[in-house]
């Protein structure tokens, strides 16, 4: 695998060589700080920059089109990690050797045409496409209600107050999904191309030279960096707080939420999520499954995630409507093991898993650019190195990781009988 940057004056253009896949895959990377005003905007404007263009003005165009070049596929994501949004524009698509040359070219120029040639005049988008993609995105945030645990997480969040980025939720809101207009979209979209930060990652069994003279020719960015951008958010310690809702649900949704303080640089990196594999974040051996489930039959799963960027690691269970006050003890309590009770077969399980998703991920196209990108943007290490040190993580290390773990937030979603 051979990985070459190429600085192209407002943009970073990132080549990663290799055979291993028969498909090629593009990403046009766009960061910025959070801005929470900006958050349904931006869902709305990247959804509506792959529903269709002046040269494909029907979401049917587009797909005919993709059609052509051997059934590619163009789509977005928009991820908020932390203090930043950022957004993913990926196009897949067959090697040309096994099509025809000239398919290399139309393949990578398309989504800078969609970027740059959008449905719109007098500098407001097409306001029948705004209205498909706005109602499209309301149905999305309407949906979570559907899914309690989504809906639980999102509200517990809420209670870290509104001076952290890691209260908002990624999906935007309604009231703020109402008011946005074509020519508002427009705006936005100017802004967007002037100030976000732009990389670009190709990877596949490509000539790369012959793809940055194609990128340099349609990836007309210029970008004015005015900010630097930092993905990670300071959340102080806090008392514990409990916050209970209701809701028309079977069962009850808890969430603790786990504050993370005064991390290391290594216990941030490689100690930490050791320590939620083995706390609810891997097998079924977990100390928070056998707890509720194993041990107790509370529950049908429980897991925990460990949020890097915001200093949280997330717990989250659902459970019958009367065993609310049990199964957080029990919580409590896998929490409180985890600071005495970590055995060597504990550590070396979750070191496999670690190491076995690490492995998986140079077998995925789309997670090699992901590795790539966040070694390039943030502090992750890479490849051989965290292999390296995940195995060096030590009981010891993640006693002394637990000391630092608090107990930040308890929310309780409370189902109730609905023929009650």
């Amino acid at each position: 695998m051979e990985y070459k940057e190429h600085k192209m004056g407002t943009y970073t253009l990132h080549t990663i060589k290799t055979d291993k896949f028969k498909l090629c895959h593009m990403e046009i990377i766009f960061r910025n700080n959070l801005n929470t005003e900006e958050i349904t905007m931006r869902n709305v404007l990247f959804d509506l920059l792959t529903e269709s263009n002046k040269n494909y003005p029907t979401k049917r165009d587009l797909a005919l089109k993709l059609e052509e070049l051997y059934n590619a596929f163009y789509y977005s994501v928009n991820n908020k990690l932390g203090n930043g949004m950022i957004t993913n524009l990926c196009m897949d698509f067959l090697n040309p050797k096994y099509t025809e040359k000239a398919a290399l070219e139309e393949a990578i120029s398309m989504p800078f045409d969609m970027i740059f040639n959008p449905l719109a005049r007098s500098k407001e988008f097409d306001p029948r496409t705004v209205s498909l993609v706005k109602d499209r995105i309301a149905a999305d945030i309407k949906s979570v209600k559907e899914s309690p645990k989504k809906y639980a997480l999102i509200e517990a969040l809420k209670s870290l107050g509104d001076k952290t980025p890691s209260s908002v939720s990624g999906m935007g809101n309604l009231e703020d999904l109402e008011v946005i207009t074509p020519s508002s979209l427009y705006k936005y979209y100017e802004k967007v191309l002037k100030h976000d930060h732009v990389d670009i990652y190709i990877i596949g069994d490509l000539n790369m030279n012959e793809v940055v003279k194609i990128i340099s020719n349609h990836a007309q960015f210029k970008v004015i960096k005015e900010k630097k951008l930092d993905l990670y958010v300071k959340n102080n310690k806090t008392p514990t707080k409990i916050v209970k809702d209701k809701f028309i649900y079977v069962q009850t949704n808890i969430v603790l939420i786990l504050h993370l303080n005064n991390l290391t640089e290594y216990e941030k990196k490689y100690v930490a999520y050791v320590y939620n594999i083995i706390l609810g974040g891997g097998s079924l051996e977990t100390k928070l499954y056998k707890a509720l489930r194993g041990e107790n039959s509370l529950c049908y799963n429980v897991g925990s995630m460990y949020q890097k960027y915001d200093g949280l690691i997330l717990i989250n269970t659902a459970i019958d409507i009367n065993a609310r006050e049990k199964a957080i003890k029990l919580i409590k309590g896998s929490i409180k093991d985890m600071t005495n009770k970590i055995t060597e077969e504990e550590l070396e399980a979750a070191q496999m898993t670690v190491i076995s998703s690490l492995s998986m991920s140079m077998d995925n196209i789309g997670r090699i650019v992901d590795n790539y990108f966040y070694h390039h943007v943030s502090d992750l290490d890479d490849f051989e190195t965290r292999l390296k040190i995940f195995k060096k993580v030590s009981i010891e290390d993640i006693y002394k990781f637990a000391k630092k773990v608090g107990i930040s937030t308890i929310y309780a979603l409370e189902g109730c009988d609905p023929d009650a």
